[in-house]
């Protein structure tokens, strides 16, 4: 019998052994899925049938099996890699064991500013926003009785990226709202109760909704419900609820968004509590908040088969049209001061002036003297802890100053979730589409300069993690030629040499202000010192103006107002552009510009503002007659505005030959005069922006973009000056190009009528 009993398992364990060898099975079917079901949260969302069959029934399908198999694969990856102290994705990516920070997400993680900071201290100085969301809200009132058939449930999310105003929307839009007959609640969502996400002085919101407190499953789900009938419970008797979820990415903290569908299961309910009419919005981070699709209707051995839920199965559309940049410096931005002021023991720089002009949070933090303690975190949501960045990290910092162009859904998500992108449009329709922009900032753009400068030190540790000094320019262009080049960034067409000029001008411009002052608070540089760095030294003059013209800005963002220069002037937007320490690239189909840069100068010790035009050129050869007319072209637009005082840049950046027609300023600044300039870029700068300029932005290299030229080439045009290299090394190209010309022509014979190389190069 021992021996019997030691050589043939009982049934029990025959029945473990078969569970193990089910979930390997299990797990091996996942692991083939497609790539992108590997990830948990996907898995999930293409098919939401488990919701019902493993939370509403005491049934689990394979799919539930399947998803906590793989759960436990995470958590036993984390155990793992907390154990070993190395970090595994960067082992299993490179092999190296590199120590594993713990304390670097927790510093990554740490908040600006508590969640409710200064939302009293002052109105919105416009409402247009406001009044946008309360429409959006008022319509879903409409859901039950005649849009139920059509859209889910009555909610929508209102998506940002940290520190945009969303909770001060959301407080204005209670404050607008509870003067009608309808009931407003605003309600903080958190996982767990950190004391640093509210200040110490009272907080705005009603209520605080704990995800931790609700466990997944049936028990669960009946708590949170309980939960949702307590918070549209009246006393007024008001029959119209609006709940207003702020920091709703906690409700989506688990892979699956279990409570954030719980709450939308109970928003689809056809009876609330005393027949209140209850409508939701969600503010967060994160697009996973308009992508989580309809869930399936319950099974027929549901529990809660009988409960029926109505709602169709598209999405309301998120709201994200949130424009509060620089609402600080309309409102409260006269209490700073102005340059060289001395206030509370302090002397006001342009940096702090500049704050007010972004991110209306960190205006409202320099105004009460706390963004200096809190530069560190911001600058670690851009870029994260330590001195090896990916290149998507080199992106932020990069796009940050440069408005390098759109990424696909899944990195714009990180970026809005995670850094300081500004999400500009989603639709639930088309949930692999999303688009942003970096708005006007320039506190992020400050911060992205002192990684871009050789050697500054300002940030070489933050909360005790060894960051490291700047890197060079050169260093920044290869990765933005990387960017291009693996297709992880979309520009439109001809921007990559705009991009690459603005680089050069801001790299150059840096180079002053270090040289300056190596803490950078003094963001202007002389226009004379700035065009001479520029020459580097070739063709420059300064014509030293008692006017004193400077350039004051280090990013440069997208603008497309089709203003005359006369309305930019009028409107005051180029003293607002300086202040706030910004160029703009010209919209797309502006023929006569590229770029307007505003001017600061002096009369009788009167500040005044005007624009700086630059055309960039971004061609292998650029004739006298073509830099005459394009310098013309500029001098027109100042005419036709009326507009006496300005520059005129032509911006030279990829020619073949740059030895000799660099110019300086064609006569002394002074007001009343527009003067003109011209900029050539050397072939091998330093800054690496002419490779920029002439990088690949479909991947295919040299060889696929000559091979695909060939008809040209075929008609007689001389292959060295038909394409322009993409690399240094100019004789590989220019042996392979005058190859494939020999070839022709001894097949073909010349032809007579071929293009010439200077009208190719002019219709490039």
């Amino acid at each position: 019998m021992s021996s019997d009993n030691s050589t043939e398992p009982n049934s029990s364990m025959k029945r473990g052994a078969k569970e193990r060898s089910d979930q390997r099975e299990k797990r091996s079917k996942a692991a083939d899925l497609p790539a992108d079901d590997k990830r948990l949260g996907n898995y999930i969302t293409n098919d939401d049938e488990w919701f019902n069959e493993g939370v509403t029934s005491g049934k689990k399908s394979s799919k539930c099996l399947t998803i906590e198999a793989l759960k436990e694969d995470e958590d036993q990856i984390k155990l793992t890699q907390k154990r070993l102290k190395i970090d595994l994705a960067h082992f299993l990516k490179t092999g190296e064991t590199k120590p594993f920070i713990s304390s670097t997400a927790a510093t990554a993680s740490q908040r600006v500013a508590s969640i409710d900071f200064d939302i009293d201290a002052s109105k919105m100085v416009y409402v247009r926003d406001l009044m946008a969301l309360i429409d959006e809200v008022k319509k879903l009132f409409q859901w039950k009785v005649h849009q139920s058939k059509e859209y889910m449930a009555p909610c929508f999310p209102l998506i940002q990226s940290s520190g945009a105003g969303k909770t001060k929307l959301l407080h204005e839009l209670e404050c607008a709202m509870a003067k009608d007959t309808v009931h407003v609640r605003l309600i903080l969502c958190t996982n767990g109760n950190p004391p640093e996400m509210l200040s110490q002085n009272g907080s705005i919101f009603s209520e605080t909704l704990d995800v931790s407190q609700f466990q997944v499953g049936e028990e669960g789900q009946k708590k949170l419900s309980e939960k949702m009938v307590a918070l549209v419970e009246t006393n007024n008797k008001k029959k119209e609820v609006v709940l207003l979820f702020d920091e709703s990415q906690h409700l989506t903290s688990n892979s699956d968004g279990w409570h954030f569908r719980c709450i939308r299961w109970w928003l689809r309910l056809p009876d609330k509590p005393n027949g209140v009419n209850v409508v939701c919005v969600f503010a967060g981070t994160t697009t996973r908040l308009a992508n989580y699709y309809a869930e399936q209707k319950n099974s027929t051995d549901s529990r809660n088969a009988s409960v029926k839920y109505l709602g169709g199965k598209k999405l309301y559309p998120p709201f994200c049209q949130l424009t509060t940049t620089g609402l600080v410096s309309r409102s409260d931005g006269s209490k700073f001061g102005t340059v060289g002021e001395l206030i509370n023991g302090n002397i006001v720089t342009e940096f702090d002036v500049a704050t007010q002009y972004g991110r209306p949070l960190f205006g409202r933090l320099q105004l009460n003297g706390k963004l200096k303690d809190a530069l560190g975190n911001i600058l670690f949501r851009m870029r994260g802890a330590g001195q090896e960045l990916s290149l998507q990290k080199y992106f932020s910092l990069l796009a940050t100053r440069l408005q390098m162009g759109q990424v696909s859904f899944d990195f714009a998500s990180e970026l809005v979730a995670s850094g300081y992108a500004h999400l500009t449009h989603f639709s639930p329709e088309q949930t692999a589409v999303a688009e942003i922009a970096f708005l006007p900032d320039p506190v992020c753009a400050w911060l992205a300069m002192t990684q871009m400068i050789k050697d500054c030190d300002l940030y070489e540790k933050v909360g005790g993690i060894l960051m490291g000094c700047g890197k060079h320019p050169s260093v920044w262009s290869e990765k933005a030629i990387k960017i291009y080049s693996s297709a992880l960034c979309r520009p439109e067409k001809g921007d990559v040499g705009e991009v690459a000029a603005a680089f050069y001008m801001l790299a150059c411009g840096d180079e002053l202000r270090f040289e300056h002052s190596r803490d950078l608070t003094q963001l202007s540089v002389p226009l004379e010192n700035w065009i001479a760095r520029m020459q580097q030294g070739k063709g420059a003059k300064l014509c030293k103006s008692t006017a004193k013209p400077s350039v004051n800005f280090i990013q440069v963002c997208r603008n497309y107002l089709r203003y005359s220069l006369k309305e930019f002037k009028d409107s005051r937007l180029l003293e607002h552009w300086y202040l706030g320490g910004r160029a703009s690239y010209a919209y797309a189909s502006c023929k006569a510009y590229d770029m307007l840069v505003p001017l600061q100068y002096t009369v009788n010790g009167t500040l005044h503002y005007c624009p700086m035009l630059v055309s960039v050129k971004n061609r292998v050869a650029y004739s006298a007659n073509q830099r005459k007319a394009a310098i013309e072209a500029m001098h027109n637009v100042f005419t036709d505005a009326k507009v006496e005082t300005g520059v005129c840049m032509l911006f030279h950046i990829g020619l073949a030959n740059t030895s000799d027609i660099s110019s300086s300023l064609s006569d002394t600044f002074c007001q009343g005069k527009v003067v003109s300039v011209t900029i050539v870029v050397p072939t091998e700068d330093e800054f690496g922006a002419t490779n920029l300029a002439l990088c690949s932005t479909c991947g295919g290299g040299q060889e696929s973009e000559v091979m695909i030229s060939h008809a040209e080439l075929a008609l007689g045009a001389e292959g060295d000056r038909l394409l322009r290299s993409k690399t240094k090394k100019r004789d590989k190209s220019k042996s392979l190009l005058n190859g494939i010309y020999e070839g022709y022509k001894g097949a073909f014979g010349t032809n007579s009528g071929a293009t010439t190389a200077t009208e190719a190069d002019s219709t490039t």
